[in-house]
């Protein structure tokens, strides 16, 4: 199933690089971003066994002062990807060594966390300058929202998660940089 997931994903992928409407470009982000929401542990391919931990996936998505958002997704079959509301992003991220360290602490450490979270039954975008958690569970998906900037200050409970997470952004955006 996981190969099956990666080929959809590269399919759109290969759609969006190819698009040259921006607005195809956005659909495609959010075809992506709800794609993630819907997909169980056993689609890609984890149980229990191979997967002890109960979030085996993080979504963390922060809203754009002026619009828009970017989510990032890291699940525990060593999916790392960086999707942007306007189209843009990076798929396949965990492929790269320099990725891999910091989304699987992220996704480890999400543990820790989600149990702060609410059970949530929708996953709406994040308004602007707020930063939503997305804790992908066997029982369900919670959710956590604060302002950024508190995140950023640390002044809120998930302040060490929010830096885990851009200690992820920071190396995929090293990899495009290459």
């Amino acid at each position: 199933m996981k190969k099956a997931i990666a080929a959809i994903l590269l399919s759109l992928s290969l759609a969006t690089a190819a698009s040259s409407h921006a607005e195809e470009q956005m659909a495609t982000s959010q075809e992506l971003r709800e794609m993630v929401f819907s997909i169980s542990a056993a689609d890609i391919g984890i149980d229990r066994e191979n997967y002890p931990l109960p979030v085996w996936g993080t979504v963390m998505e922060t809203g754009f002062s002026d619009s828009g958002y970017y989510t990032l997704v890291v699940l525990a079959d060593g999916t790392v990807s960086l999707y942007l509301s306007n189209g843009g992003g990076i798929i396949g991220a965990g492929t790269h060594e320099n990725v891999q360290q910091p989304a699987g602490r992220f996704l480890v450490f999400s543990k820790d966390f989600y149990d702060l979270a609410q059970p949530s039954g929708s996953h709406a975008v994040p308004e602007a300058n707020h930063v939503n958690f997305y804790f992908l569970t066997d029982e369900g998906i919670y959710k956590y929202g604060a302002p950024e900037e508190t995140l950023w200050k640390g002044e809120d409970p998930f302040s060490p998660l929010f830096l885990a997470g851009h200690a992820v952004i920071s190396e995929i955006r090293s990899i495009q940089q290459k």
